[in-house]
């Protein structure tokens, strides 16, 4: 990544969006979990971290990776917009959606290291190697994320500090997901 010269430092509304663009991302990610299944037809329910079968169990494999992959399908549309954004607009403000992508997906795969998450999951009932999806994505992400920084001509010093912003509203997020509760839809 490029040395400091950054547009992004300067801008209040850009640091002052970040728990906004926390709080959509991780929304839309569960919500599309949520959607998933109800269009499939279960009663599901959805939180701040977390999406499931009310009760029971999913009918089909592909109705469980249906539903394993509409988040991560939902956070990667959130991404391919901002990198188009970042690339035809020179937009500093679609960054953090970029960024979070990115950062939601490793963080998801390093916690999946003792429990698989949406990628690995779907890995393993496709038959390929558990790491096989979340490495390409993240592969893909990180690649993204990089040629919008010089794009953009973000420094690492502003990608240190969105990660260490992002790491303290995700850990909130997930302290918070059993404080605030499930929202149940029929």
């Amino acid at each position: 990544m490029n040395s400091e010269p950054t547009k992004l430092l300067p801008l209040p509304i850009f640091w002052l969006s970040l728990p906004l663009v926390a709080a959509v991302t991780w929304g839309v990610h569960e919500f599309a979990h949520f959607q998933m299944g109800r269009w499939l037809g279960y009663d599901m329910w959805w939180s701040l971290n977390q999406a499931g079968l009310s009760t029971g169990e999913y009918k089909t494999g592909a109705h469980r990776m249906l539903v394993a992959m509409a988040g991560p399908f939902a956070t990667y549309l959130q991404a391919a917009l901002a990198f188009w954004l970042i690339r035809a607009r020179h937009s500093s403000l679609a960054y953090p959606y970029l960024f979070l992508a990115l950062f939601m997906r490793l963080a998801a795969s390093v916690v999946g290291l003792s429990s698989p998450n949406d990628e690995a999951r779907t890995s393993i009932d496709m038959g390929l190697p558990v790491w096989a999806l979340p490495a390409v994505v993240v592969v893909i992400l990180f690649g993204m994320t990089i040629a919008a920084s010089r794009t953009l001509h973000v420094g690492w010093r502003t990608n240190l500090l969105l990660y260490l912003v992002f790491s303290v509203i995700t850990a909130a997020i997930v302290f918070a997901d059993p404080v605030v509760g499930r929202f149940v839809g029929r």
